[in-house]
């Protein structure tokens, strides 16, 4: 079994600097490994931690503690020690993440957005448009949509372009933050057929899935988080796996 991402021990906890200091731990004593060709789906009620887990996946948060190590290049980087350039180099070659909301430029148009990622992998410009049409085509985005930009667009327009820019590179892990959450029916099932090629391809994804029927169709396994506190009762306080 290749493993493309293994996490362990991983706790995060914030400081409320506005209301004295206070400290808020959210996520204790983690773990989650993930092979390469499976999809993890994260579930649990709001607050539980889930988005902060894909964050720190993608080293957008430092753990406090614990390990997370990726596969990239010929080997595996800890993301949780790794020196920012290196965490840059990570997310440019070997991992894809497409949160909930799309941010881009300004006036940079929706082809443009789409193909940043692979450009940035030394792609020359001509081959990475084609490849960000031919997936924005995919996705049913209207042609007349591809040199606007995408801040003018609908929410499921918006969302389409965001699951574009995080498909379009082929990283070897993806995460995925309720990537389905404002598509209509036609549209969820393109993008779950996308899901079901990425990991056919190899990629190991992780991702958030409000929608139960979306997140049975594409999910291996289920790894289900509790607000903190409630995991405090329990020996060792990890979050249950299932």
């Amino acid at each position: 079994m290749t493993v493309n991402l293994e996490a362990r021990g991983l706790s995060k906890s914030f400081v409320l600097h506005a209301q004295g200091g206070i400290r808020l731990p959210v996520l204790c004593d983690f773990g989650l490994t993930v092979a390469a060709g499976e999809c993890v789906a994260l579930r649990g009620p709001s607050g539980a931690g889930k988005s902060t887990v894909l964050r720190l996946l993608y080293g957008n948060y430092r753990a406090d503690s614990g390990t997370l190590r990726v596969a990239h290049g010929d080997g595996m980087v800890d993301l949780a020690t790794a020196p920012p350039r290196l965490i840059l180099a990570v997310r440019r070659q070997s991992i894809g993440h497409v949160s909930q909301f799309l941010r881009a430029v300004p006036r940079v148009p929706a082809e443009e957005v789409v193909a940043e990622p692979v450009r940035r992998c030394g792609v020359p410009t001509a081959e990475a448009l084609d490849r960000a049409r031919r997936l924005m085509a995919r996705l049913n985005l209207p042609e007349r949509l591809w040199r606007l930009a995408p801040a003018t667009f609908s929410g499921g327009e918006q969302q389409r372009v965001n699951l574009a820019r995080g498909l379009v590179a082929g990283h070897r892990t993806l995460l995925l933050d309720e990537p389905t959450a404002a598509l209509d029916a036609t549209n969820r099932a393109v993008v779950v057929d996308l899901i079901r090629e990425v990991r056919a391809a190899g990629t190991a994804v992780v991702g958030i899935f409000h929608d139960q029927s979306v997140r049975h169709a594409v999910a291996d396994r289920v790894v289900a988080l509790a607000p903190f506190a409630e995991t405090q009762g329990s020996a060792g306080s990890a979050p249950a796996l299932g």
